[in-house]
Order: C-alpha cells, then sequence, then structure tokens
C-alpha cells in the first residue's frame, strides 16, 4: 500500500508536495458532477473482485486534492467520487505514479478525463485525446441525447441500438491503443500497465508478463495481478461446464451465526433453489433484494428458497449489508471472495450472478434476475390464482 503522507489524508486543499521525489498529487476538479462528497482510491488485491481502499478525501466546492509517496508499488488504481448523500456520481481508472495527475468532469457522457504523468500519458490520453476517440464520443453523445428525449418505441429502440454500437466502438479504441502498448518492446513498465487496465488478458497475457519478469525489474504489484488472471482463466474453464441442464456441486458454508447450511438440505427440503452470488460492494447485486423478496413472499410455500453466498472478504462489511438489505434467507460465506472454492465450483467470474435449480440439482436456469425470475417461478411452481 502507498504510504500516504499523514497531513493529505485529512486535507483537501493543501498545496506543497512531500520531498521525497517518489510523490504524486491528485488534483480534481468535479464541478457539475459533485459540489461536496469525497472521493475513494482504491486498489486491486490478488484476489479477483476484490479491491483495497488506500486514500479517501472530501470534495469541497467540486475540488478534491490527495497526495502521497508511490515507490515500487505503482500501478491501476481506481477512483470514484460521490455525493453528500453517498450517490455515485463517475469513477476513473489511472496509473499511480510519481507525477501529477488531473482528475476532470467532463460531462455526463465523457465522465471523468485523467491527464498528467508519463504512464497515464501514454496509456490513457493516446485514445482518450485522439481524433478517432473524440469523434465517436461526440456521435455517441448526440445519440444518447436524443435518445433521452423520447418515449419508449420503435424510434427509441434504433437509438439504443446505435448507442450500443458507438460505445463498443469506443471500448475498441482504447483495447486496441492499450494491446498496442502491452505488446511493445519500449517500455516494460508501460507494457504491463496496458495489460493492468485491459490490454491482453488470459494466457496472452500471463505469457507476456513471463516475458517482461525478465526484461525488467517490475512492481510489486506483478504479482497481485498475475493471481487474478490466473484465477480468471480458472473460472472461465469451470463457467463453460455450468450450463442449463447440467448439475451442480453442492458445497457447505458458514452463516452469519456461525452455523453451517449445506446446500444440499436445502435442494431436498424444496422444489426450486436460487443459488445466488453477491457482495457488499455490488450495487446491481444489493438492487435485486427486493426482487428477490418479492419471489420469497410468493414462491416460499410452494417450494422455492434462496441459497445465497457473499463473495466478500470482510465480515464487517458482509453484515452490515445482510443487515441493511434485511436479507431473510440462508446467507452465508467463507470471506474467501473469489479466492474461495465455493465460486469456483460455478466459475463465478462477476457478480451478480446466480444459478436457479431444482430439487436434483439441475441447472433450469442462469443469471436470471427481476420479472424473468418471477416468470421462471410462476412457469414452474404456479401462477397465483
Amino acid at each position: 500500500m502507498p504510504k500516504l503522507c499523514s497531513a493529505y489524508i485529512v486535507l483537501a486543499l493543501a498545496v506543497s508536495l512531500c520531498a521525497d521525489a517518489g510523490d504524486y498529487l491528485i488534483i480534481g476538479d468535479m464541478r457539475g458532477a459533485v459540489d461536496n462528497g469525497e472521493v475513494v482510491i482504491s486498489r486491486s488485491t490478488a484476489v479477483l473482485g476484490s479491491s483495497a481502499e488506500f486514500a479517501r478525501v472530501p470534495i469541497a466546492d467540486g475540488k478534491f486534492r490527495v497526495a502521497g509517496q508511490v515507490t515500487d508499488d505503482m500501478g491501476r488504481v481506481s477512483l470514484s467520487a460521490r455525493d453528500g448523500e453517498g450517490n455515485f456520481k463517475g469513477s476513473a481508472q489511472f496509473i499511480l505514479e510519481p507525477a501529477e495527475i488531473r482528475i476532470d468532469y467532463a460531462g455526463p457522457v465523457a465522465g471523468l478525463m485523467v491527464a498528467g504523468g508519463r504512464f497515464n500519458q501514454r496509456l490513457i490520453s493516446v485514445w482518450q485525446d485522439s481524433e478517432e476517440y473524440q469523434g465517436v464520443l461526440k456521435d455517441y453523445a448526440a445519440v444518447m441525447g436524443a435518445k433521452a428525449d423520447l418515449e419508449e418505441g420503435p424510434e427509441r429502440e434504433k437509438l439504443t441500438e446505435e448507442a450500443i454500437e458507438l460505445y463498443n466502438k469506443l471500448t475498441g479504441i482504447r483495447r486496441d491503443a492499450l494491446r498496442e502498448i502491452a505488446l511493445a518492446e519500449d517500455d516494460s513498465l508501460a507494457s504491463v500497465f496496458a495489460i493492468e487496465m485491459g490490454g491482453l488478458s488470459g494466457t496472452e497475457a500471463l505469457n507476456r508478463l513471463d516475458q517482461l519478469q525478465v526484461a525488467d525489474r517490475l512492481p510489486t504489484t506483478v504479482a497481485s495481478l498475475r493471481s487474478r488472471i490466473e484465477t480468471g482463466i480458472r473460472m472461465r474453464d469451470t463457467a463453460r461446464t455450468v450450463q442449463v441442464g447440467g448439475t451442480v456441486e453442492t458445497f457447505s458454508a458458514p452463516g452469519i451465526n456461525g452455523e453451517t447450511y449445506h446446500l444440499a438440505d436445502s435442494l431436498a427440503a424444496n422444489e426450486v433453489v436460487l443459488i445466488e452470488f453477491w457482495a457488499s460492494w455490488c450495487g446491481p447485486c444489493r438492487a435485486e433484494v427486493p426482487t428477490l423478496k418479492s419471489a420469497v413472499e410468493q414462491y416460499g410455500e410452494r417450494g422455492f428458497d434462496i441459497f445465497a453466498f457473499s463473495l466478500d472478504d470482510d465480515r464487517e462489511d458482509w453484515v452490515e449489508a445482510s443487515e441493511e438489505d434485511g436479507i431473510t434467507w440462508i446467507n452465508t460465506s467463507d470471506l474467501g471472495a473469489y479466492d474461495s472454492p465455493v465460486p469456483g465450483l460455478f466459475g463465478v467470474l462477476a457478480i451478480p450472478m446466480n444459478v436457479l435449480v431444482d430439487k436434483d440439482g439441475e441447472i433450469l436456469a442462469k443469471y436470471i434476475r427481476g420479472e424473468d425470475l418471477l416468470g421462471k417461478l410462476g412457469e414452474l411452481l404456479g401462477e397465483d390464482a
């Protein structure tokens, strides 16, 4: 973890930098998105899908400032901004490096833009400031603006399809630029950071890291990056086998109360069970809770139950989220996050993820949510009279 100069952890308006040559300064202007709130900066851990916070500073009058020192732990970090009520207002990924880095709000479509620092200029500005990217971004903004003024209907659906196509183009421009840097031979550090930012993945990324490992001294964060990639490869291999018509492996895990719960027991006691993977930090997961409550209320007495497994790695976060959301169904976790063997059994690459199974463990559906879940349960267990 970077060693933050203590004066900057609580100050948003400090001016001077620490004396060390490895100093970084992150300056942000969030006016137009957030006047007063806070930003949180975190970085990925060795556990796939997990991150550790290392800085949190207030946004005052739309601006923030945070500084500290970075040594051999340069690498990708994520910054998220929230208003005073805790509402999410945007995020950005960038390379933490000894430099002055600017993060500015550029509007509802462009979001947060990053500039400054040798590696950020190469990995981000190279595509973010390109004529091609800016041209597609302009078209995307126009389509999104036109779409916002329309009611549901064929014209709006057409614009939605166009927006998706343009968004995919933006993603492709970014990915292609990062891939080129990841494979370049002139700067091994830049190549590592490009892999972290998504330039390569899977086995190709591991092979490239092996090549780079002997080329130069790499940051300590490479070990975590390698661990995440290896876990992702294993998960993808498993995910291919966990399909509708297949049969799940049962497992046991502790609940918040310390009691061990067995999936096999839930299958034996019910006609249909939803195996739900979630975490306290997963907004879409928690947004689904009202639907899950409705499903239990409507179909619980007809043979439906939920067996949840949290991918949290912090017990306090798991307990707090469970209590806030009022979870009443079986709610388990071994606090191993993606390193736990349980998500590995199901090839959980990202959450929210779930599988709907019958009493024999046969998979009836995957990634089923909202009205689709309620409709499927009605089909299987009978609609309300």
